[in-house]
């Protein structure tokens, strides 16, 4: 069976099987984070609007050996005194464990612990605002709209309320942490913080002491930190305050990789970032976890792969050590899954100043990204389409009209492939740029569907690229379509694309014997060709070996500068097929080097 419908396979039972379990060592828990909170603050977290608040605080009596944070979910309607009562019940009854754990209590040893309480419970707790004491029947709510100048008075001691101050609310370090890839907190979550302006630091442990390595929020790892734990600390900030530091240790040590990775020859051709009228461009299919988890992708898709280089955990690693090796400035990406996107994509390479965005297909769980260099080019606008709901596009409806075959429309219209468009406009030039990004439908015998898809994506950035230049008439608007099209260059959505023109007799209209198109053809006027050309392969596996994968650009605004080679073939069948131990997807990914010709 060929790896298309390999692919129609597996994503038709995906819903009905479990993922494989992956090697136990990534399925341990994560070392616990924690706050440094400072002593005398209380932290209260509250939107307008909202029927709940969060408050934080340091409780510390040196007295009686007590150092805690404690966390409060609360209500905004409740009492401000049935606010302070949970708060006083829960140090009380945290210190009283502690001390009986402490002192191993007995019978006749309770006194010394009643004495204690006795002391706590003689002292108020109240809060205050310029000297005078709150009302305790008033709502919480009434503080939360001003908590300036208010203070708790805790036990005798005072703390200043500081509101909606950066605050992190989670954080995680990988499981897998290996030598020469990027490693960065996998998860990540925060309210009121700007990340870009947050600082991190790295460490690694030796014998009892934290070793400063780096610093930011990607780091690394060299090979003096194999064998070793590390830690990340964070301090947040926004625009005007600083949060509470956070820091949280790795559960494993680091170790060693892969060794060299076949991309890492490619980077030799991009370790330079362009600028002027040049520009890089990147396109790759990612193979999303939910379709490599499955138990055909293990057993029959790619036997030959480690169960562990098959898992995200590992295979995410590779991808963005891959991607920001190629310094590129703008990066289309496929079967990218919602999660790998969120939590690993965007908050890694939004530190290297990318932007994005990301559509996903339907309620699927993957979709497709595009990211862009934010130092050179501004965003004027952004739109996506999924294919079979707007029929009615101009261009595309003439065409719609004059197919008989129900089945045809049956099966185009229950199709969830998306085209997403990005504007973009040079920081360095007055050029817009027009994005595409899609990836097209994969079952073998539906050639006739690619193709009807491909002219619904060609009438999209048509229609965009002439409305654009109606609103920048003194701006060149030139097109990029780039993406997985499960198109072998023999078949007639290279020919639409590079010829311009596919008759009514063209095979592919009759790739599916029940779903026959007759007395339709098409054409368009884009003066496009492939950037990267028709390379042998983009995607190898066991299965099923071809080019699939394109960059297509406009000729009459646009030429080459750089087509970084793809990697050899002994390469690529060194561990059989992709992905392996040094591939982290089954296709390979597309870099070229474009500029503006005027």
């Amino acid at each position: 069976m060929s790896l298309l419908g390999c692919k129609l396979y597996s994503r038709c039972i995906t819903s009905l099987l479990s993922p494989t379990r992956f090697n136990q060592h990534f399925f341990k828990k994560y070392s616990q984070p924690h706050h440094l909170l400072n002593m005398n603050e209380v932290l209260v977290r509250y939107d307008k609007g909202n029927q709940k608040f969060e408050v934080s605080l340091r409780y510390v009596n040196s007295d009686l050996n007590v150092d805690k944070q404690f966390n409060f979910n609360r209500n905004v309607n409740e009492s401000i005194n049935t606010f302070l009562t949970r708060i006083s019940m829960n140090i009380k009854s945290y210190t009283t464990k502690k001390l009986n754990k402490r002192m191993k209590i007995k019978r006749k040893d309770t006194e010394v612990v009643d004495d204690i309480m006795s002391t706590l419970n003689n002292k108020t707790i109240k809060l205050i605002k310029d000297d005078s004491t709150l009302d305790g029947e008033l709502p919480c709510k009434s503080i939360l709209e001003d908590a300036s100048n208010i203070k708790l008075v805790l036990f005798g001691t005072e703390y200043v309320l500081k509101q909606n101050v950066p605050f992190v609310t989670a954080i995680n370090l990988p499981t897998s942490i290996l030598i020469g890839f990027p490693t960065y907190p996998s998860k990540f979550q925060s309210v009121y913080v700007d990340k870009l302006k947050s600082t991190f630091n790295w460490y690694r442990k030796e014998k009892d002491k934290w070793i400063h390595v780096g610093e930011g929020y990607l780091y690394v790892p060299d090979a003096s930190n194999i064998g070793h734990k590390l830690k990340i600390t964070c301090v947040p900030r926004n625009d005007t305050q600083v949060g509470p530091i956070i820091e949280v240790v790795s559960l494993n040590p680091v170790e060693a990789g892969p060794g060299p990775c076949p991309f890492e020859d490619r980077h030799a051709f991009t370790r330079s970032k362009l600028s002027g009228k040049s520009f890089r461009v990147t396109s790759y299919n990612i193979l999303a976890n939910v379709y490599s988890e499955t138990s055909l992708s293990k057993d029959v898709l790619y036997p030959y792969c480690p169960s562990y280089a098959l898992s995200m955990d590992y295979r995410k690693l590779l991808i963005l050590k891959e991607l920001i090796g190629y310094n590129s400035d703008i990066i289309c990406l496929q079967e990218v899954d919602k999660k790998i996107y969120e939590n690993d994509l965007l908050p890694a390479l939004c530190t290297l100043n990318y932007d994005s965005i990301y559509n996903l297909k339907n309620d699927l769980r993957e979709g497709i990204t595009i990211f862009y260099n934010r130092d050179r080019f501004d965003k004027l606008s952004s739109s996506y389409s999924v294919l079979s709901q707007d029929t009615d596009l101009i261009g595309f409806n003439d065409v719609w009209s004059k197919i008989q075959n129900e089945r045809v429309k049956q099966t185009y219209s229950g199709r969830s492939t998306i085209i997403q468009t990005l504007v973009l406009q040079s920081k360095e030039n007055s050029e817009i740029l027009i994005v595409g990004n899609t990836h097209l439908y994969f079952r073998p015998d539906a050639n006739h569907i690619r193709l009807l898809q491909a002219y619904y994506g060609l009438m999209y950035l048509q229609k965009f690229a002439k409305d654009v230049k109606e609103e920048n008439p003194e701006c060149n608007v030139s097109i990029i379509y780039c993406g997985d099209f499960n198109s072998v260059p023999e078949n007639a959505v290279y020919q639409l694309m590079t010829e311009n023109y596919v008759p009514e007799d063209c095979a592919d209209w009759k790739s599916s014997p029940d779903e026959v198109i007759e007395n339709v053809s098409l054409k368009h006027d884009l003066n496009l060709a492939s950037a990267c050309g028709t390379p042998k392969y983009t995607n190898y596996t066991g299965t099923f070996c071809g080019c699939l994968d394109y960059i297509f650009y406009q000729k009459d605004y646009l030429r080459i500068e750089q087509v970084i080679p793809i990697p050899s073939t002994d390469e690529l069948s060194l561990h059989t097929g992709l992905p392996s131990v040094v591939f982290p997807s089954d296709h390979i990914s597309l870099c070229v080097d474009l500029n503006w010709i005027k």
